[in-house]
């Protein structure tokens, strides 16, 4: 039911913030500059009974003074205060409204559970959409809307993350801020869900054509909201990928959720066999969750698990072919016929098997000469190309991109030479090809694309 007003809270044309304050650290100041900072288009509205100016904006002391419409009401309050606010908003015809504040269900207390409970009756009533408590808030890089505390994406992308740990949000943006990678498009922190979830989210995003993937970070859902998340999902991953870390899978895990949002954990079995049902792509760590969704938004699927694997290092190549079985890929010998073209293009003491070992600081040539064959082949479904040359990084670089592009199939590049890394990643990326940092990340990332499809 709040779909239709989410658009309120993505791609407001007015903005109050609750809560405002001119003291600097404090979260009303924080969200106010972010605001300002991200060159929101519309109007911005500071709320504080105390103050009559902030950060060059005229104050007004509650949300029913504001002489203009409110789209958007951020709201950054101690808890007993918020109740109230939220009626005021009602009564404004606010149509999307974000709760910074905590200390609600997460806390296990009657009183606090029951005020939640009388929010989102008024939210119900309203038809406003209302996103957390004890959230971090939300991000829209089209909307221009930083409701938000914490790092701010310095790269457009293409995913919708919605997170129910602002913390892991912030933590995943900062990682992608110091790499130079686009990923994030519209950053959600749910917090306690106490109206809006994310069925509702990516039911609104269902049929955005800027959003590529959907990622979700979930600890738990509020009764009967697990299957509305799974009808979500089911709608749109023929279109979308879809990503999930699961927290709360084990016993410390479950008891954690509990105290953080208030959400009841469920049985780990029930929800991996929804989850595969569904078409998801499950990951089981942090780092599994951040690159298999920078190699899926590019490469959706993959059509077996049959991996050819390229270097130039003898030994990482031989510990890639054995991650590669490890995580359910498999590294099948170099078919006759291709040997026989890789042969004749190049030297003798490079091996032609799988790997293909281009042996020590090839010259470009000779890596061009094996992605053609390799890409051109119908014997492998993926290329894992695990690289550090010494020399002719951008040229080999710049070939990987063409080939992959002009023969598309999915691949992970590996690029093990920290000192031209730093120029070379920016390449890679700008083509939307992922460049991971150790075999195993690679190799994951591909896995996950395979997993996706024997669900």
């Amino acid at each position: 039911m709040w779909v239709d007003a989410l658009h309120a809270v993505f791609f407001p044309r007015s903005v109050a913030v609750v809560g405002a304050s001119a003291t600097k650290g404090k979260l009303g100041n924080t969200i106010l500059l972010n605001m300002i900072r991200c060159r929101f288009p519309g109007k911005i509205f500071p709320v504080n009974p105390k103050a009559q100016e902030i950060l060059g904006l005229l104050t007004y002391p509650d949300l029913t003074t504001i002489p203009e419409p409110v789209d958007l009401a951020v709201v950054s309050l101690p808890s007993q205060l918020v109740l109230e606010t939220v009626e005021e908003a009602a009564k404004k015809g606010v149509r999307g409204m974000i709760i910074i504040s905590a200390g609600f269900a997460e806390t296990r207390e009657a009183a606090q559970m029951e005020t939640e409970r009388r929010i989102l009756a008024i939210a119900r009533e309203a038809k406003m959409a209302v996103i957390g408590p004890n959230c971090q808030g939300v991000l829209s890089t089209r909307g221009k809307v930083c409701a938000w505390f914490g790092p701010i994406p310095r790269h457009r992308g293409q995913a919708l993350f919605i997170t129910q740990s602002g913390g892991l949000a912030g933590t995943l943006i900062e990682w992608t801020n110091r790499r130079h990678i686009s990923l994030f498009d519209t950053v959600v922190s749910v917090g306690n869900k106490c109206c809006v979830d994310e069925a509702d989210v990516i039911t609104y995003f269902g049929s955005d054509p800027n959003i590529k993937l959907i990622m979700c970070y979930i600890e738990g859902f509020r009764p009967t909201r697990g299957r509305a998340f799974m009808d979500s999902v089911m709608k749109v991953c023929d279109s979308k990928p879809v990503v999930v870390l699961k927290g709360g899978r084990y016993t410390a895990g479950v008891r954690a959720t509990i105290t953080h949002t208030g959400s009841l954990a469920g049985s780990d079995r029930v929800f991996a066999g929804a989850m595969r049902q569904a078409g998801v792509i499950l990951t089981n760590s942090i780092r599994e969750f951040i690159n298999a969704s920078r190699l899926v938004i590019n490469h959706s699927s993959l059509r077996g698990p049959r991996i050819a694997v390229i270097t130039n290092l003898g030994g990482p190549g031989v510990i890639t072919a054995d991650l590669c079985e490890r995580f359910g890929l498999e590294v099948p010998p170099t078919p006759e016929p291709l040997k026989r073209k890789l042969r004749n293009r190049l030297p003798s003491y490079c091996a032609v098997g799988n790997p293909i070992d281009l042996a020590g600081d090839p010259a470009p040539e000779r890596y061009r000469a094996a992605l053609e064959v390799v890409y051109e082949a119908d014997a492998f479904d993926g290329v894992l190309i695990v690289a550090a040359p010494l020399t002719g990084a951008e040229g080999i670089a710049t070939d990987i991109i063409r080939i992959s592009q002009t023969i598309p199939k999915p691949t992970a590049v590996c690029w093990m030479d920290e000192s031209s890394q730093a120029a070379i990643r920016p390449i890679f990326e700008a083509a939307g090809l992922p460049v991971f940092e150790m075999p195993e990340d690679a190799v994951r990332a591909m896995a996950a694309l395979w997993r996706e499809r024997m669900a």
